[in-house]
């Protein structure tokens, strides 16, 4: 510092201080003429007296001053003045760091990003650079959020060289995609998006022509970027559309968006901001979270992930966290209970909008006790269930939900009504209603089973109770949403369907076998129907990816029952006849040939493709005709689980027949075909039918392709 200037600051200060010094004797030397009950003036009828300072004020003062000159005598703060005790500002800094970047830098000889990644001192002058200008859109790790890539995964836009990545540092990249909404119709942006969401073999609510016939709309459209395979082009920045990493959001609607609108992708130009070693060290700190990330998934045994993705399917994770048409894993699925509506998470990875925070700890906390990391879960996650599970199982499905690909999908935000919105009220929830009796896999075995007969029942109740969390769905619950567990499997209604009866006593009385279920499971076929409504989901996202053993093992168990679950013994099974000749007399049979004998056969026995079996159907059979009545309201889609079995779509006969006419034909089918001979009342289709049109369901397919983009988040049935 100049002696100018040091004069200049010293004046500055000392006048300063002893301003403020003169302004507190003055008004400690007057403030004993200060008067209390002398008003000054007045504020909205307020007084405002002379009341004098307190004295505990002029006491701070006083303190303050003495400690401001003790400071400026032993530390720099008065120009040029060192201070007695010698202190500088390098005294604070760790020697290790002492050397300046470019210093470090010049001693390794070389810029190759690995050999700068294993340099801590570089690496962390390269994560502070990283903080100041990368977070704000990568997020503090890298791994990115919607529209900003993940830059610790080994998917990059323009190559990951290090001479790529150096060049979208210092250059910047802007790309563009124009928007088709004015050249393509709209249904083939709409088949466009199924095709490419059907590249990462995900589960879709789609027919093979319209993926087929996205294909096509693609191959006119898209490959000039995209290429003929879908891979992108990494010179001009085209993502790759045929891995499972969606830069703008990989859900139906999204695709259809981005399709629709276009984008344009523009990320700065850093060079003219950063020394060419600032960004040596910013793209060292990326390469090596991008190391440390590959180490942690490498560390993961190979069997262990096969071993893990199957519990997963077991468990049925992808079906409840992952919304419809979107990304595996990545949550969005609404649950409307009757407190409001509880959209499940994302349980990807990813640091900041998924798991990736989590420990093994805390996931265990939430499948075991229902606490996350963030407060406590509704019991629309299983855990009530899952506590079953064992914890090598539960290590394994950790391990596995590391590998997955991280997606920056944000959590959506629960509508839940007051007091249910108080996460801390859900441990109450627990402590009334959570059993937490251990699973009993030796009890209840039926007598004269042989070793291999009990392990094959144990291991499908390991699976029903456990992983399945076939109760969850399939059990009434009480008014607090808390399983009836004395009432276990005895059916439920969700989504507008009745989760049916799976008690033994109703499968044995309906005439499923051991063949029977387990081909309804596996594949969502049977001789005894298909699967509609949300059991299509489970099959087609869980059960479908089981082994032969493990559904076998799980039929075996339900047919065979347990603790309140059993069959009595003068319990009968059912004889359909099929359509008799008295049947053909009836005057409701030439309104069954006209309504339901065109794609179920005149006999009732259905049409291979067309439509399934009514004679000996589970549905049919069942006690509780709910499912037929709302059938025949809603209609059906197909459930798309096996194209060569996906039956035609059933309409909906909501605006073609009254509730007398429907009440009559249903029971109808039930007596010949069901061997059901009670009598589906007006009373029932009635209240089946304004349920179901007060839920928005009356008249419309199940599930249809355009659903994924017109859909109520909130409808509830009742």
């Amino acid at each position: 510092m100049t002696g100018f200037w040091n004069v200049w600051v010293i004046s500055l200060t000392v006048i300063f201080l002893a301003l403020m010094v003169y302004v507190v004797i003055k008004y400690w030397r007057t403030n004993h003429l200060a008067d209390k009950d002398k008003t000054i003036d007045s504020f909205d009828d307020i007084d405002e007296n002379d009341g004098p300072p307190p004295r505990i004020m002029f006491v701070g003062y006083f303190v303050a001053f003495v400690c401001s000159l003790v400071f400026l005598f032993l530390y720099p703060g008065l120009g040029n003045w060192q201070g007695l005790l010698g202190w500088q500002q390098s005294d604070d800094t760790v020697q290790d760091h002492n050397k300046s970047l470019d210093e470090q830098i010049a001693q390794l000889g070389e810029a190759d990003l690995t050999v700068l990644a294993a340099e801590p001192n570089i690496v962390a002058s390269g994560k502070g650079l990283f903080q100041t200008h990368c977070a704000a859109c990568h997020r503090a790790n890298g791994q990115g959020q919607k529209h900003f890539p993940n830059l610790i995964d080994n998917v990059w836009l323009y190559g990951g060289s290090d001479e790529a990545i150096l060049h979208s540092i210092k250059k910047g990249r802007y790309g563009a995609m124009a928007g088709w909404i004015n050249i393509l119709p709209k249904e083939d942006i709409q088949n466009i998006s199924y095709y490419l969401a059907s590249l990462q073999q995900r589960p879709l609510n789609a027919p093979s022509v319209k993926i087929d016939l996205g294909k096509t709309a693609f191959m006119k459209s898209c490959i000039a970027c995209h290429g003929a395979d879908a891979k992108g082009n990494q010179a001009i920045g085209a993502p790759n559309l045929s891995d499972n990493v969606w830069l703008h959001g990989g859900s139906i609607e999204e695709i259809q968006h981005t399709i629709n609108y276009g984008l344009n992708n523009i990320m700065p130009a850093f060079e003219d901001q950063l020394s060419d070693n600032d960004i040596l060290a910013l793209a060292a700190f990326i390469t090596n979270q991008r190391i440390t990330y590959d180490a942690k998934i490498s560390a993961i045994p190979a069997d262990e992930i096969t071993q893990g993705e199957y519990l997963a399917y077991a468990g049925d994770c992808v079906a409840c966290h992952s919304a419809e048409g979107g990304e595996p894993f990545a949550g969005g699925l609404p649950f409307v209970t009757p407190f409001g509506t509880v959209y499940s998470t994302n349980i990807t990875p990813h640091y900041t909008e998924g798991i990736g925070d989590y420990s093994y700890e805390e996931f265990k906390a939430a499948l075991y006790d229902g606490k996350g990391k963030h407060g406590y879960l509704y019991p629309a996650m299983p855990y009530t269930s899952y506590q079953y599970v064992t914890e090598e199982d539960v290590k394994i499905l950790w391990d596995y939900l590391q590998s997955i690909p991280a997606v920056s999908r944000r959590n959506d935000e629960n509508s839940m009504m007051f007091p249910s919105n108080i996460r801390l009220g859900l441990l109450g929830w627990n402590i009334v209603f959570m059993d937490r009796d251990p699973l009993d896999l030796t009890s209840n075995i039926p007598e004269g089973s042989t070793k291999e007969e009990a392990d094959i029942w144990a291991r499908g109740k390991y699976l029903v109770a456990g992983l399945g969390h076939c109760s969850e769905c399939h059990t009434p619950r009480n008014i607090a949403q808390a399983l009836e567990t004395d009432k276990i499997f005895q059916g439920n209604i969700i989504d507008g369907w009745n989760a049916p009866d799976i008690s033994a006593r109703e499968l044995y009385q309906d005439r499923w076998d051991v063949k029977s279920l387990t081909d309804f499971l596996h594949t969502g076929h049977s001789d005894k129907g298909s699967a509609f409504g949300g059991m299509a989901d489970v099959i087609k996202n869980s059960t479908s990816f089981m082994t032969r053993r493990d559904v076998e093992a799980m039929a075996t168990y339900l047919l065979t029952g347990d603790e309140n679950n059993t069959i009595p013994p003068n319990t009968k099974q059912l004889q359909p006849t099929g359509f008799t000749e008295q049947a053909k007399q009836s005057e409701m049979y030439p309104l069954f040939v006209s309504t339901c004998g065109a794609c179920h056969g005149e006999d009732g026995k259905g049409r291979d493709p067309i439509a399934p079996t009514l004679l000996n159907n589970g549905i049919i059979m069942h006690r509780d005709p709910y499912n037929t009545i709302a059938v025949v309201i809603r209609g059906l889609e197909p459930s798309y689980l096996n194209e060569e079995r996906n039956f035609m779509p059933m309409v909906s006969f909501q605006n073609i027949l009254t509730d007398a006419q429907l009440s009559e034909l249903i029971s109808f089918i039930r007596n010949y075909l069901g061997d059901r001979t009670e009598v589906v009342t007006i009373e029932e289709v009635k209240a089946v039918r304004e349920k179901l049109q007060q839920a928005g369901y009356a008249g419309n397919f199940h599930t249809t392709p355009d659903m994924y983009d017109k859909r109520d988040r909130n409808i509830n049935v009742e």
